[in-house]
């Protein structure tokens, strides 16, 4: 078990009518919030009309920007840090899912500075000095960002997805309203599932022992595979959707890394190579490669493979068992095994790799190179 340092500041706020507290915490921080918000989905289901009620009650007077896309663009947050500044905001509120919520991140720090927020995810080791406040709703169980320090933009003219981790970046307050998630689409109910399992494969497969890291990430993915289709079949179930919610969450919160220095990541890297040349949803990605990616790499995590089968599925199975268990699951919730479902067809097999190329794709444990991206690309055909 490796040496590790624990923290997480964020306070979660969880439960229904969590967020009737928010105007009370916004005047904890200052009197202007600048809201950021998808395509408008918060506007047709009451979710944005709820939170500003409450701001209005505790007289925070705040200014809207709408348009975040499922696969978000550092233009966009570029913009809204404009708007931002203008409107001399003290604190960010994003109401949405990851995408939301990893912009708002990145309007928090691009506040304080001067250039572009790609400047910060361009991998020159760029670090802001300062960064506003951000209250998160969050309205989808997916990413896990409402808890950690992480967020993900990409520049769709230059082909290119990246993350980036700051100590400023952890949310202030995470609302998590299981009835938020009530009326999120079954499709992309199904992608949340599948990106937090993949979250929870990536740190499962980091190589360090961790017994109690590997036991947890097992009993989330049991758990997911439990809720997971109840939360398809019935979307108004407050018990599967509260589950999903927060298995999320405990995914990506730091606690499936204790122990271990590091999860792979490959298979998000791999990814964002999906969504920046096809716009595919992020988790409906994460379903067609995970598969194949344990198939090409199986040899080297059999033994995992088969501790993960057992704690899920039941004694005697084994790793293989697993992986067709897992795409009957995605098969069942709805979201894609192989690229040809979302239309990608082989002739698009020498654009992938090329990109894969160009963004220089590995994973921390589990290299790639370009055999691997062709091989891993057969398998999702």
């Amino acid at each position: 078990m490796e040496n590790f340092s624990a923290y997480n500041p964020t306070r979660i706020q969880f439960g229904r009518d969590c967020t009737n507290s928010i105007g009370t915490d916004a005047a904890q921080i200052g009197q202007k919030a600048f809201i950021i918000i998808g395509k408008g989905s918060v506007k047709k289901n009451g979710i944005l009309e709820q939170v500003t009620k409450h701001l209005k009650t505790a007289n925070i007077a705040f200014e809207i920007f709408e348009g975040i896309k499922s696969n978000p663009e550092y233009q966009d947050a570029d913009a809204a840090v404009a708007q931002a500044k203008q409107f001399g905001a003290q604190m960010i509120i994003a109401v949405g899912g990851g995408s939301v919520i990893d912009t708002a991140k990145a309007v928090c720090a691009g506040f304080y500075s001067e250039h572009s927020v790609w400047e910060f995810y361009s991998g020159k080791g760029i670090k802001p000095t300062a960064a506003l406040p951000l209250l998160a709703v969050l309205t989808l169980a997916a990413t896990g960002t409402e808890m950690n320090r992480f967020t993900v933009l990409q520049d769709t003219v230059n082909k290119h997805k990246r993350g980036w981790g700051n100590e400023l970046l952890y949310p202030y307050i995470s609302y998590l309203d299981p009835v938020y998630t009530f009326s999120v689409p079954a499709g992309y109910t199904a992608y949340g599932i599948a990106d937090l399992m993949a979250h929870t494969f990536e740190l499962f497969f980091g190589i360090d022992a961790s017994p109690l890291s590997d036991h947890l990430a097992s009993d989330i993915i049991k758990l997911a595979l439990q809720y997971g289709p109840t939360a398809i079949a019935n979307p108004n179930n407050y018990e599967a959707r509260a589950n999903l919610l927060w298995l999320s969450t405990v995914a990506l919160n730091g606690t499936l890394n204790a122990g271990k220095r590091n999860g792979d990541f490959g298979v998000h890297a791999y990814e964002h190579v999906l969504s920046v040349l096809f716009d595919i949803p992020h988790g409906a990605g994460l379903s067609i490669i995970y598969p194949a990616w344990m198939k090409h790499f199986y040899g080297q995590i059999e033994a995992k493979m088969d501790f993960m089968a057992e704690r899920t599925l039941g004694p005697g199975m084994n790793g293989k068992d697993f992986i067709d268990a897992l795409e009957a699951f995605y098969g069942a919730i709805g979201t894609p095994k192989r690229l040809v479902e979302w239309g990608i067809g082989t002739d698009q097999h020498a654009l992938i790799v090329q990109t894969l190329v160009d963004n220089k794709v590995r994973g921390s444990y589990f290299d790639m190179q370009k055999a691997d991206y062709e091989a891993i690309l057969k398998l999702m055909a």
